[in-house]
Formats: structure tokens, C-alpha cells, sequence
């Protein structure tokens, strides 16, 4: 079902004058003009504004909205909720096939940008005023919505990669906070040694993302895509089969635990301290204040383990950008809205506390006034000092496949079968990229397995 979500702007002027000045001052920043080029659409006004649409499922986005229409009176924003992740895909993938139907905006994860950067699906925000986008977000991100010259999304939020642990549990079995993954298995060994219901972590059968984790973090590239269609599969290299080993050996000793991220029984597990780490997205904080919040000062958040001492490469989890479709009438007008959403100081704070988004501005990562917030949950930590240590560290090379959604569909028959079985994951992996292989070469893709 699709829902449409308008505010009329009679409403919204009741606002405070204080407020509604404030706005006003904020609103050109990180926004660009819609000059109504040959193929960017009309320019609207005050009395005639531009509408376009925007597709997102994000709750409570109308209120960021809102605050964009404040400041720009020449565009009207119609919001629809079409569905979640691949439902709304797969509407936006029968607009372009039909030409027509498709949303100005859209909200898209950035592992789902290349499939349709990759058909023309998407414009070049480059061509319609987003061609400081380089230089307005962080590079751990840019890397993630660009491809050549061409910049396919405006990051919206993101998740650089860091470890959640629980004080009591590391204190009662005596062992310090891990740096290193050799480390992290020392500790996991401490710990279930000290009490057998604890466990160092959990895996996850059905969890692609783990492992794409791990393997960015270690920059395996297990697959490259040269041009549109000459695909390399290397899920055997060296680096690839250093994570696998790795968690083969804390899978076969009985060190961690199998559960299901997001189930009732792994909240339950997180809460307990049966698990005693998380290595997610920061976003990973989210999670835990809204469903274990009786865990309120027994959380820390350190950097994500590195492979070597001396290391600092990181990687992430997790994000989304804001995608301006080809068919739009009006690119230009779609454009300045998401950079505007994305970018301006208003709504960067309108999206962290009322989405509870990590923003992606270097604007926001320089703030000290961001960066020094003492977050009460993690008690009284400064835990985006850690956020961005580890944003300045991810990997900036990592790129997703453009059928990356199938890839990730086909792990928990593949990888995750070794998971359950403890079997190798060396096997799993090539048992995944066979299933990639025969997906791709089904797609037009000429592929190369190494």
C-alpha cells in the first residue's frame, strides 16, 4: 500500500518567529539553486512551487520536511511511504521499466545504488548542482554513492564500524578490552572459560553483512566490477580466507554462540550478558538503549579490533544516501532538497534527533560540541569521539555489486550452512561465490573466478 503523507504550509506558518528565522539563516547552507537548466526542470516560485516526490520509510521524516519547506517556498515535497528496503526497489525498478511512475527523491541503502546507477536509473547529481558533494561529506561515504566522475546520492547516514562490549562481563573474568582480533580471541576464550553461558559474540547464519564487515575491513575485494559487466569473484584470496579461518576458530571451539540479530532471543542474550560484544555500525546504540535500556551503564563502545598491531583500518555497517531518479522532471529541485536534508545544519540536527541518524557532513564530525556529547547509556562516555575515529579509518575501496541484494540472499544457504554445521567457512565462501558466479553470468555478466 502506498502512503502519502502531505502537510499543507498554512499549517506550518504558525511557527514561531524566532524559529522561522532561524531557519530562514540556515536554510542556503549546503543546498544548491534549481537554475531550470535544459534537462533539470522548471524553476518554481513562492506562488507556483515545483512538487516533487519523495519516496522514504524513514517514521518520521515529514518533520525534516517541514523544516525544507520553511526555507524554500518554490518547492512542495509530496512524501509517500511505498514500502521497506527491496518493496520499494522493486516499485522504483517497474517505474523505470515503464519509463514513468517513479518518485522524484527516494530513499535508498547504499548497497542497493549501483544496480540502478548501473541502468541509467539514477541522475548525476553532479549535473544538477551536487557537484561539491565531494568535498560536503566524508570520504568514507562519498566512496559509497560515487563511481568515476559520477555522484549517484547524497549520504544520508552511515555506520563506521566499532565494538560494543559489556563492562561487568570483561571485569568479571578479568581480561582487558580487546584492540586486536588476536586479542578479542584471548578474550573470548577468558570468558566462556569463567562462566560457559557467556560468549565473546554471536553468529548469524543468515548475517551477509557480517561478513561483508570483515572482509572491508580487511580490504579482500571479493569481487570487482570493470566496466558494466566484466566481473571478478576472488572469495578464496588470502585476505578473504583469514577472516573465514578466524571465525572458524572461535566457531569450532565453542567460543560463540548462534543467534539471530534482532530476534526477542538475541535482545534477550545482549541484556543478559550471555553475549558479550557487538561489533556493528554505530547505530548499533540505537538498538540497544530502545530495547535493553535496564543495560544503561554497563555498555562501552571501543574501536572495532584490527587485524595487526599498528593497523587502524576500519570498516562499516549499515547507511543510506538520497537518489534523484533520471525521469524526474525537475533534477534540479530534487537535487537542492537532498542536499538540503542531508546537508544544512538544520535538518542534519532535525535527522539526528528525531531519525536518530548518524550524519555524514564533515561539518558535523568537526563540531566539538557533537563530538564531546556524553552519551548517559554508555556511561557518560564520549562515544562519537570513538564514531569518528573509526569513520576517518574505514576503507574507502569497498564497493557493492549491482545485483548486490541476490548476493546477500544466498549467504545464509552458503556461508551460513557452514555456520550451523561448523564446517568450514573457507568452503562456504567458495559454495557462496559459485552461487554468485551463476547468478551473474545468468545477468549478462562476463565473470572471472580467481
Amino acid at each position: 500500500m502506498t502512503t502519502t503523507h502531505r502537510t499543507h504550509r498554512a499549517r506550518r506558518l504558525t511557527a514561531p518567529a524566532a524559529a522561522l528565522t532561524l531557519l530562514v539563516l540556515a536554510g542556503c547552507g549546503g543546498s544548491s539553486t534549481d537554475d531550470g537548466g535544459s534537462d533539470g526542470g522548471p524553476t518554481g516560485t513562492a506562488d507556483d512551487p515545483v512538487e516533487i516526490t519523495f519516496w522514504s520509510w524513514l517514521p518520521d521524516i515529514q518533520t525534516t520536511i517541514d523544516l525544507f519547506e520553511e526555507t524554500h517556498p518554490e518547492i512542495d515535497v509530496k512524501l509517500e511511504n511505498v514500502g521497506v528496503g527491496t518493496d520499494q526497489y522493486t516499485k522504483i525498478q517497474n517505474a523505470v521499466d515503464a519509463g514513468s511512475g517513479g518518485p522524484d527523491v527516494a530513499h535508498m541503502t547504499y548497497d542497493a545504488i549501483p544496480s540502478f546507477a548501473l541502468t541509467g536509473a539514477l541522475a548525476d547529481l553532479a549535473q544538477h548542482g551536487g557537484e561539491d558533494i565531494p568535498d560536503t561529506f566524508l570520504p568514507a561515504v562519498v566512496s559509497l554513492v560515487q563511481q568515476g566522475d559520477a555522484i549517484y546520492g547524497v549520504p544520508q547516514d552511515f555506520g563506521p564500524g566499532v565494538m560494543y562490549y559489556r563492562t561487568d562481563v570483561f571485569d568479571a573474568a578479568g581480561v582487558e578490552v580487546p584492540t586486536t582480533w588476536a586479542e578479542y580471541a584471548t578474550a573470548a576464550e577468558a570468558i566462556h572459560a569463567g562462566d560457559p553461558n557467556r560468549y565473546i559474540t554471536y553468529l548469524d547464519p543468515g548475517l551477509a553483512d557480517a561478513a561483508y564487515m570483515g572482509l572491508w575491513q580487511l580490504d579482500a575485494a571479493p569481487w570487482t566490477l570493470e566496466g558494466e559487466s566484466d566481473l571478478t569473484l576472488d572469495l578464496g584470496s588470502e585476505a578473504s580466507l583469514r577472516w573465514a579461518d578466524y571465525w572458524d576458530g572461535l566457531n569450532h571451539g565453542g567460543l560463540t554462540i548462534e543467534s539471530v540479530q534482532g530476534s526477542d532471543e538475541w535482545f534477550r542474550q545482549l541484556g543478559e550478558g550471555q553475549i558479550a560484544t557487538w561489533v556493528v555500525g554505530a547505530w548499533g546504540l540505537q538498538a540497544l538503549t530502545g530495547v535493553v535500556p535496564q543495560n544503561e551503564g554497563l555498555w562501552r563502545v571501543a574501536p572495532m579490533p584490527v587485524w595487526d598491531d599498528g593497523d587502524t583500518a576500519t570498516s562499516q555497517f549499515g547507511g543510506s544516501g538520497t537518489v534523484v531518479l533520471e525521469q524526474s522532471e525537475h533534477k534540479d529541485a530534487a537535487t537542492t532538497f537532498a542536499l538540503w536534508m542531508n546537508s544544512d545544519p538544520v535538518a542534519v540536527e532535525s535527522l539526528k534527533n528525531d531519525q536518530g541518524l548518524l550524519p555524514t557532513t564533515n561539518a558535523a564530525w568537526e563540531d566539538p560540541a557533537f563530538l564531546d556529547e556524553e552519551i548517559a547509556y554508555l556511561g557518560g562516555q564520549q562515544a562519537r569521539q570513538v564514531f569518528a575515529e573509526s569513520a576517518r579509518n574505514s576503507v574507502t575501496t569497498w564497493r557493492w555489486l549491482p545485483f548486490q541484494p541476490y548476493v546477500g540472499s544466498v549467504y545464509k544457504d552458503t556461508v551460513g550452512q557452514a555456520i550451523s554445521g561448523k564446517t568450514s567457512l573457507a568452503d562456504g565462501f567458495a559454495a557462496w561465490q559459485d552461487r554468485v558466479a551463476e547468478y551473474a553470468q545468468q545477468q549478462g555478466f562476463t565473470v572471472t573466478t580467481d
